[in-house]
């Protein structure tokens, strides 16, 4: 058995107030925590590595419970556009990048390095891989948090409608004629995603496969059936957007005859295993119906904010008692996988609407990254304990002064953007130690990127001009759902 040894350091978290303190972590996992922890130990042979942290504050790894890895090397793509104007550009509608496996094994890997050195330990990354190389697409994303030793929980996203079936094109005149039939039977697109599964659940326990229904709009209600159904006899996770954007409402009406939420319901998929996206579009009865559920909602408030999504009901999610994640979404939307950025937006937003007695707090905000990503994640993660996951991130206290439990709480969710993170581990392993990395050659890693990004933007003109091809729909549907579509340069 291999053995941590973290002395004096400030253990904070929700329920620890930053004493001074040790964390014994024994293949992986917390076995003693607090003072003297360091001088119960009893060696058992096995190797271990002794850190003196000198007061340096350790807390729970950061987690990102939603991104979009292929994403990464795409920062900076769009700019005042609309949720699904932006769509076209980035990821359907024709006019998105295609990336090899190795573009995916780099992408995956550069969006990982960030969320490492903002503090995040663990990711639930909604990945796509073009369905050419689908299969070597999906392991080259793996292999990345394998190489690295991070924590991920991988979706394969998936969807058998097209853009425009996607989005309720029915209210401009002509519009329904956009529509075309699905791509594949259902059984064929699942085809991968069991495929997916079958090569990495068990492989690792730090990676975990699983299904990735787009989203309802993009699904056909035969193929979302049937990953509901997957994911609940494989004992496979699955995460999913929900009612990301106004348009999306309509479309569920539309098709299923009741709210997205009362759809959920009936097919028994709000469950403790899936986890959805956004979450913006709620009505107050869906909000109520939803907390009733072990289901997870994921904030965004980044991306949210930038494609001018809405404001999520977060404050009145907590207060039926829903579970709330939050997450960085992808970083053509973001456009960071800043943790700390997101764990600040995820409360400070909500303080434009409703009195302060409502107002999401610091300790809210660190509840959702923490519990809530646990719970999106279906990891022990998110807490100093014994029996958690030694998934660690020691705080410089030249950056992060020691206060007070409530100050430190409220620095870490409001003061702090990443400089401060000095060491992470996962799952008691160093990966980030003294600031820098070590098990990846993070110079080559981001020289690579760097060609791949040149590349995808040399095709940038051409995707620009099938976005306009499409443009004035897009602006017909915005309109009639109360938006508009911006402009990207």
């Amino acid at each position: 058995m291999s053995t941590l040894l973290l002395r004096n350091g400030r253990l904070l978290d929700l329920d620890n107030g930053g004493e001074i303190g040790d964390i014994v972590v024994t293949d992986g996992v917390i076995v003693d925590l607090g003072p003297g922890a360091a001088e119960r130990y009893r060696p058992d042979g096995g190797p271990v590595t002794e850190v003196d942290l000198g007061g340096d504050i350790v807390i729970p790894g950061l987690v990102n419970s939603h991104t979009h890895s292929n994403q990464t090397i795409e920062k900076g793509l769009c700019d005042a556009l609309p949720l699904d104007a932006w769509m076209v550009v980035a990821s359907y509608g024709g006019a998105g990048a295609r990336l090899s496996p190795r573009d995916l094994y780099v992408s995956a890997m550069v969006g990982a390095l960030e969320m490492v050195r903002s503090g995040a330990t663990s990711v639930l990354d909604c990945a796509r891989s073009d369905n050419e190389w689908v299969d070597d697409g999906m392991d080259a994303i793996m292999q990345a948090y394998a190489d690295l030793g991070f924590r991920a929980n991988v979706a394969i996203q998936y969807s058998d409608l097209d853009f425009f079936s996607s989005i309720p094109v029915d209210l401009v005149p002509g519009g329904a004629g956009l529509r075309k039939p699905p791509v594949a039977a259902p059984d064929v697109v699942l085809a991968a995603a069991n495929r997916f599964v079958d090569r990495w659940q068990g492989r690792s326990p730090l990676l975990q496969p699983l299904l990735g229904p787009s989203s309802l709009p993009r699904c056909s209600t035969e193929l979302f059936e049937a990953s509901v159904e997957t994911a609940r006899g494989r004992g496979v996770r699955m995460q999913t957007h929900l009612l990301s954007a106004a348009s999306q409402v309509p479309m569920a009406q539309q098709r299923y005859g009741v709210s997205t939420v009362e759809f959920l319901a009936k097919l028994d998929a709000l469950q403790e295993w899936a986890s959805f996206a956004h979450a913006i579009w709620l009505s107050p009865e869906e909000i109520e119906l939803f907390a009733q559920t072990d289901a997870v909602a994921v904030h965004n408030p980044a991306s949210n904010l930038k494609l001018g999504a809405g404001v999520a009901p977060v404050p009145a999610l907590l207060k039926a008692g829903a579970k709330v994640a939050i997450g960085a979404d992808g970083a053509s939307s973001n456009d960071t996988q800043n943790m700390f950025e997101t764990l600040k937006l995820s409360t400070i937003l909500h303080r434009v609407q409703g009195p302060p007695s409502t107002w999401p707090t610091a300790v809210d905000g660190l509840g959702m990254c923490w519990n809530g990503g646990a719970a999106a994640l279906g990891a022990d993660v998110g807490r100093l304990a014994v029996g958690a996951a030694a998934d660690l991130t020691v705080i410089d206290t030249g950056y992060v002064w020691p206060a007070p439990a409530e100050q430190l709480r409220q620095q870490l969710a409001y003061a702090e953007l990443g400089s401060a993170v000095r060491s992470v581990y996962v799952a008691g392993e160093g990966v980030f130690v003294d600031r820098r990395f070590t098990s990846i050659d993070e110079d080559a890693i981001r020289a690579e990127a760097r060609e791949i990004a040149a590349r995808i933007w040399s095709t940038l003109p051409d995707r620009l001009a099938r976005f306009e091809e499409v443009r004035p729909i897009l602006e017909q549907v915005e309109a009639a759902v109360g938006g508009t579509v911006g402009t990207c340069h």
